[in-house]
């Protein structure tokens, strides 16, 4: 479930925030997984955060990184305010961007086989194929006792 997070600290300038930014993006953190949205706001002296998260999970992973810059940075942050989020409302090119991952995932040219087996399993389910493949697997563990010899004294020798 997305969460929306405040962040007060007691003092961040532009700097202050310009320099985090810049070391969460050498850090390789720029574009944290799970992040919808991130704003920066406020007077040029106090100014404050606000992020929407799809999990409080993904966040907290994220934050592992954000501390110790902080800290470096002197920033003095209390534990963000968690916000209920009742609804979000995407425009312009976030909505259109996470419509076309939506796109792609449905697509799924990017899924593990495992998954793409587990989805044409079911799909096909409705045709009987499914049986059809219960029979086949059913037929080769059943194998007669005298294959079994053979592949056991082929193994032997």
């Amino acid at each position: 479930m997305a969460v929306a997070l405040l962040f007060t600290p007691t003092s961040m300038t532009v700097e202050q925030y310009d320099r985090v930014i810049e070391q969460v993006e050498a850090s390789g953190a720029g574009a944290p997984p799970g992040r919808r949205i991130h704003a920066c706001f406020g007077p040029g002296d106090r100014l404050r955060v606000f992020e929407v998260w799809d999990s409080i999970e993904e966040f907290q992973a994220f934050d592992t990184t954000l501390v110790p810059i902080l800290a470096k940075a002197r920033i003095d942050m209390a534990p963000p305010e968690q916000l209920e989020i009742h609804s979000i409302i995407e425009g312009g090119e976030a909505g259109t961007l996470r419509k076309r991952i939506d796109a792609l995932l449905e697509q799924a040219f990017f899924r593990r086989p495992v998954e793409k087996l587990h989805d044409r399993l079911h799909q096909s389910s409705e045709s009987g194929a499914v049986a059809k493949l219960r029979d086949k697997i059913h037929k080769a563990k059943a194998t007669p006792s005298e294959d079994k010899e053979k592949i056991d004294e082929s193994t032997t020798s």
